[in-house]
């Protein structure tokens, strides 16, 4: 009987990660040299903080997911707070790209869960994009949306 609980659990949670990716927004950022494409969930609001090197993007998901978009200087690499959260992978593709992944224990109504991060760091562009606060079976979907990111260099006319 419990493996059948937790199969149909696993079945809704599937159908309910597909049925998500259906309902997002395609939003693009314009920087002077370049754009930054990135899909989010149709439901989450976005928040601007300027400072005078750059800014962050914060989108707040409705399931409390949280992708944080952050160009410019002045910020101390990886964004994520690593004395709160347990790194689990950290690839580095030469002087261009850095990922890291791992996660937090997070304690719900008594119940301990761990909440997930990703972040990549774009040196070559100066650009950081992340999520976190992510439930263990949102992370295809999440990952999904890091996965196709684009940054496209604007040619300038002469």
């Amino acid at each position: 009987m419990k493996t059948h609980i937790k199969i149909i659990l696993i079945l809704l949670s599937i159908s309910s990660i597909v049925l998500s990716q259906n309902n997002i927004k395609t939003d693009t950022i314009k920087l002077p040299d370049y754009l930054i494409i990135i899909n989010v969930p149709l439901k989450s609001h976005s928040h601007y903080d300027r400072y005078e090197e750059g800014f962050f993007r914060t989108i707040t998901c409705i399931d409390t997911t949280i992708i944080t978009i952050h160009c410019g200087a002045m910020v101390n690499l990886p964004l994520i707070d690593l004395t709160k959260n347990t790194v689990t992978s950290k690839f580095i593709l030469g002087k261009d790209v850095s990922v890291l992944r791992g996660y937090c224990d997070s304690l719900n109504n008594g119940v301990k869960r761990k909440k997930y991060f990703r972040e990549e760091n774009y040196f070559k562009f100066g650009i950081t994009v992340m999520y976190e606060n992510v439930d263990e079976f949102k992370m295809i979907y999440y990952d999904s949306i890091l996965n196709n990111v684009k940054i496209i260099k604007i040619e300038k006319k002469q």
